[in-house]
């Protein structure tokens, strides 16, 4: 769908499904927002489902995106998962009337929620999983008790968008056929994330990074790298996120004595951020499509990122970025090195790590590309009554 029809379209009533938004943050939580946020302010009406959070109103409107803080667990083992379900079910069913399509945000609960009530309710249903590899959706899927019959469930979709290549062959593996794939990635805003033509020598020697301190994030292979690249003190790291792992990051970085390293928490405001650092570094384990990533690049940053899926989809060694082995503490401190000295390639890799950005990720494209999916869906529904009908008569 042309962004001008994405505009001018019928309205569309989109229900959203995600465990964490706003002003919870995080990767997923940011992109359902903005997504929602254009989707409302070209007419279109999402409604958010998620989960209740002591301290927030039950229901709020923001920027004409409605969030409905109604989904209540029971934090027990097994029984968060079958609760969190029944929870977003017999919402879905109340709010029936409020919703043509949804959109999952993640697997597993939201996709076996959906997969449950929507063939019931006759509403077409897209899954969008956040992350792949050994701790992505699938695999907690696999790993869940019950695997069976969440996987029954989640397949009951109607649509699966893969962020990455792995991601595509990780939902066929799991049972998804091929013509419910799509390839679609994360969108970023371009107007918001945008590079600044200063560089004072501060920035030029600061490497940032942005992520949920925990372990499949891999912050521990950055430090030991910043042990070995910053004995002389010259550069600067700064760690915006928290996480599990903080405060035990933070006594490694003491007990080693690891020179200039700032620890600054969440940080909500990530443009600032990026005016701070010349070098952006993310080493996971894995990704689906990192939006950290995806708005670095966007903000004229060189980013130094680990060999792995979702990451590799994005940056290419040599050509817009800079790539190490995952765990290799050694090829990250000379990846970084070889970005923070060599000035002319910097700008280089930034340069063209923006434009491949602006090429394939503006967010305008993918929520006007997300709008025609959900249209598609529900011609498709529309055909399949017409065609019962017809064999009724």
């Amino acid at each position: 769908m042309a962004l001008d029809g994405a505009r001018s379209a019928r309205p569309l009533r989109v229900a959203i499904c995600l465990a964490h938004f706003h002003p919870v943050v995080g990767g997923a939580e940011r992109q359902m927002l903005q997504l929602a946020q254009r989707w409302a302010r070209w007419g279109h009406e999402p409604v958010v489902f998620t989960r209740s959070v002591r301290g927030l109103p039950r229901r709020e409107s923001v920027e004409g995106v409605e969030i409905l803080r109604v989904i209540r667990t029971v934090p027990l083992g097994p029984l968060f998962g079958l609760s969190y379900i029944a929870s977003l079910a017999a919402q879905l069913v109340r709010h029936a009337g409020r919703f043509d399509v949804v959109l999952d945000g993640q697997i597993p609960w939201e996709a076996a929620a959906t997969g449950l009530v929507c063939p019931l309710l006759g509403k077409q249903a897209m899954v969008m999983p956040a992350s792949t590899g050994p701790a992505g959706d699938v695999q907690q899927v696999i790993a869940a008790k019950g695997s069976w019959l969440l996987r029954r469930l989640v397949l009951n979709n109607h649509r699966f968008l893969a962020l990455s290549a792995e991601a595509s062959a990780e939902l066929q593996g799991f049972g998804c056929e091929l013509s419910t794939i799509r390839r679609l990635g994360n969108g970023v805003d371009l107007h918001r994330y945008a590079p600044d033509a200063q560089e004072p020598p501060e920035r030029a020697r600061t490497v940032l990074w942005v992520a949920r301190l925990v372990g499949a994030k891999n912050p521990h292979v950055l430090l030991r790298a910043w042990q070995r690249l910053n004995v002389e003190g010259k550069y600067r790291l700064l760690l915006a996120g928290d996480g599990p792992l903080a405060t035990e990051l933070q006594q490694f970085a003491q007990l080693q004595r690891l020179r200039n390293v700032h620890f600054l928490g969440t940080v909500e405001d990530v443009p600032s951020l990026h005016r701070r650092a010349s070098v952006f570094c993310l080493p996971s384990f894995g990704e689906g499509c990192s939006n950290a990533l995806l708005e670095a690049m966007a903000g004229g940053l060189c980013p130094v990122v680990s060999r792995v899926a979702g990451n590799v989809d994005v940056v290419r060694d040599g050509v817009n970025g800079l790539a190490f082995d995952d765990d290799d503490d050694g090829q990250l401190a000379e990846k970084l090195a070889c970005a923070l000295e060599d000035a002319p390639l910097r700008r280089r890799l930034s340069a063209r790590a923006r434009a491949y950005v602006a090429a394939n990720h503006d967010l305008d494209r993918v929520a006007g590309e997300l709008l025609g999916e959900f249209e598609t869906l529900l011609a498709n529904r529309a055909r399949w009554r017409a065609v019962k009908s017809l064999k009724g008569a």
